[in-house]
């Protein structure tokens, strides 16, 4: 690390501890508890976390006031986005002033537009869980980091706290091959360690540059990458891990929340749960019940450091599942239960069984997109590099996991947009939102 770097990392900490060292005991905490979240200590501060959160929303939060005599977590309803929209004021904790929070807010592009407030201590936890996760990842504070995502007024930082925090805001609206080729660039003219936060589909984009034009990138201390707010696939994983010669690693987090699983270093491609500052249910798709053990289930949070809005038992409308014997570990995270797809039948089928159905083209496609437009019609659309004469295999291959009554249709187009956000949609379910 070089001494800009060092510093860099001395004058972080140096600020927190100017304020009492707030992150760095949070980081501690963490720590702890990620260390053994099931041991009788750690079970023992999460509890301590927990009910203190729960306590305080039943006395500070209209919403909540009716359950005060309660006896545990699942006395509390399970709630949603549009309950908390509709019901926004009584929500919101009588122990802050609004013009004391942050507000955050999200832009709707999965669902419904969102919006709610932060208090100063949970932007602090969260800062601690960011650092925390980052480093087990292969990030230390310091490091140059590429953050690659669509920069506009609303989130765009300026010149001078860039530099401070040696970050580089690379914007992905338009990744033309020209805008890869000056990424690749920057890379390779910065000698010091150095880490990649973006979205898969920006990844996957700049991996199929260089293995189309067989591009030799030149880059050092490349520390790792971490892939944000899409589903990251076996091609794009494999291929960052060949072509860029470092690990990536799928990070699990929302707007209104913050951290809430991240693969890590010691957790392969399954997700370590921030069992720290979240409890996590994974319930029933249907009913506020535990699911089965190895099934899908709703990814039902409960956040324990936003007092200025409690969250209790809040439905993130994703769907998951813990790994068998073992809940320090989410096994998957599928994405938004209003694109997951199902079979003629109506039986839920995984998105990776989708993506599958395109890794045999990869070379031939510059994007693609599979749409459930009915209960047993599929369409898919194709933006082609050259020639496409596999259009028969590929619905024959749809159909044996959808079922052969499966009416699936192929369009050829120009251009499959992003979303406002940046994010690019792979799979939707129209017929799930009719």
């Amino acid at each position: 690390m070089s001494f800009l770097n060092v510093l860099r990392k001395r004058m972080f900490w140096n600020m927190d501890a100017l304020k009492g060292s707030p992150i760095k005991r949070y980081y501690q905490e963490i720590d702890n508890i990620q260390e053994a979240p099931f041991s009788s200590e750690g079970t023992k501060q999460r509890e301590k976390n927990l009910y203190g959160l729960l306590d305080y929303a039943v006395l500070s939060t209209p919403f909540y006031n009716d359950f005060q005599e309660y006896q545990s977590l699942q006395d509390f309803p399970v709630i949603n986005k549009n309950m908390i929209q509709d019901n926004f004021e009584s929500f919101k904790s009588n122990s802050f002033k609004t013009d004391t929070l942050f507000k955050v807010s999200t832009s709707g592009s999965t669902g419904v537009p969102f919006k709610l407030y932060h208090n100063k201590d949970k932007r602090l936890r969260n800062t601690a869980d960011v650092l925390f996760f980052s480093e087990r990842s292969g990030y230390s504070i310091g490091d140059l980091l590429f953050e690659l995502e669509v920069w506009r007024g609303h989130n765009k930082r300026k010149k001078i706290k860039n530099l401070l925090q040696n970050t580089v805001q690379f914007d992905i609206s338009k990744l033309t091959n020209t805008r890869v080729e000056h990424f690749l660039d920057l890379l390779a003219k910065s000698p010091q360690p150095k880490s990649i936060l973006g979205f898969p589909s920006a990844l996957e984009q700049i991996c199929k540059y260089i293995d189309t034009n067989n591009v030799k990138p030149r880059l050092k201390n490349l520390k790792g990458l971490i892939a944000n707010s899409e589903y990251l696939n076996d091609y794009t994983r494999d291929a960052v891990e060949n072509l860029l010669g470092a690990p990536i690693y799928s990070r699990y987090s929302s707007e209104e929340l913050g951290i809430i699983a991240h693969q890590t270093k010691f957790s392969g491609k399954h997700f370590e749960v921030n069992w720290a500052s979240y409890f996590v249910e994974i319930l029933d798709m249907e009913k506020d019940i535990a699911a089965k053990e190895g099934c899908y289930g709703r990814l039902v949070i409960t956040d324990l450091f936003n007092r200025s809005m409690p969250l209790i038992r809040y439905d993130t409308g994703d769907i998951a599942m813990f790994n068998e014997g073992d809940n320090c570990l989410l096994k998957t995270v599928e994405g938004r239960k209003m694109d997951m797809v199902y079979d003629t039948n109506g039986n839920l089928l995984s998105s990776y069984v989708v993506y599958t159905k395109f890794y045999p083209f990869y070379d031939l496609l510059h994007q693609y997109q599979f749409i459930q437009v009915g209960q047993k019609e599929y369409l898919i659309k194709l933006n082609l590099k050259d020639e496409f004469s596999f259009e028969q295999e590929l619905i024959e291959s749809v159909k044996r996991d959808f079922g052969e009554d499966a009416k699936v249709s192929v369009e050829l187009v120009e251009e499959i947009p992003p979303l406002s956000s940046g994010k690019r949609k792979k799979v939707v379910n129209m017929y799930n939102r009719s």
